[in-house]
């Protein structure tokens, strides 16, 4: 996905996108990761390489491009482990996210969430398999935000 600017005179288009670059208009996403975000988790900043893996995912490195995504823990939620399960100490523990991107690198939100240890939730390209193992995408039990 990406933001397409249209502007029906040449003039308004450069103005949509002076508008872009100078963050008056918010690319703004919701998104689930795994784990539990402690509250004062604000920003993800790192150099965003889609070249950094062969299996062409996009990481944040060292020699990539310049990103910054803002953050904020909007809830988190439990995932029942099993089938059945319903105690809390079992449960697959997620939150959510509202994530305003402020540049546009080839997934950016992914490679952040997976970097600030909450990879997002069913992908399967970025989520490790260790921590897709012991989730579960069942029934979800959410609670506020502190």
């Amino acid at each position: 996905s990406g933001l397409i600017l249209c502007g029906t005179t040449f003039s308004g288009l450069l103005a949509l996108r002076w508008q872009l670059d100078t963050y008056r208009i918010e690319r703004q996403y919701a998104v689930w990761g795994h784990g539990a975000a402690a509250s004062s988790l604000l920003e993800a900043a790192g150099r965003i390489d889609p070249r950094a893996h062969a299996s062409e995912r996009s990481l944040v490195a060292g020699g990539g491009r310049p990103a910054r995504s803002d953050l904020a823990v909007l809830a988190h939620a439990a995932a029942a482990a099993g089938e059945g399960d319903v105690e809390r100490s079992s449960r697959a523990l997620i939150t959510a996210f509202a994530v305003r991107i402020r540049t546009g690198r080839r997934h950016q939100i992914r490679a952040h969430l997976r970097h600030a240890g909450h990879s997002t939730v069913t992908d399967g390209k970025y989520t490790p398999s260790s921590v897709a193992a012991s989730s579960s995408s069942s029934a979800f039990a959410a609670s506020r935000a502190p």
